[in-house]
């Protein structure tokens, strides 16, 4: 499913996808059209703004359940080196 992180303003969600797609890209396999979609091994995670809302969106995909949670702690703990980002699972 698709998960939308709330932000303060479009400028903070503009900058913390610039942030984490800046990092992803220099340490992982990814591709940065519409936002950037971090390739892992057993699956990939995707990072991008909103169109239309001060909303960060994410989607996540997996092999496995485990894995699944794996790549998605993965991928919000990179995006809470740049931002105060609120996800619960």
């Amino acid at each position: 499913p698709e998960i939308r992180i709330e932000c303060q303003s479009d400028e903070e969600k503009f900058r913390i996808c610039r942030s984490v797609e800046k990092h992803c890209m220099e340490r992982y396999d990814c591709i940065n059209i519409d936002g950037v979609r971090i390739q892992y091994e057993n699956g990939w995670g995707l990072v991008r703004a909103s169109n239309t809302q001060p909303v960060i969106v994410c989607r996540f995909e997996a092999n496995t359940i485990d894995g699944l949670d794996l790549i998605q702690d993965k991928v919000v703990s990179i995006m809470k080196k740049f931002g105060n980002i609120h996800f619960e699972q």
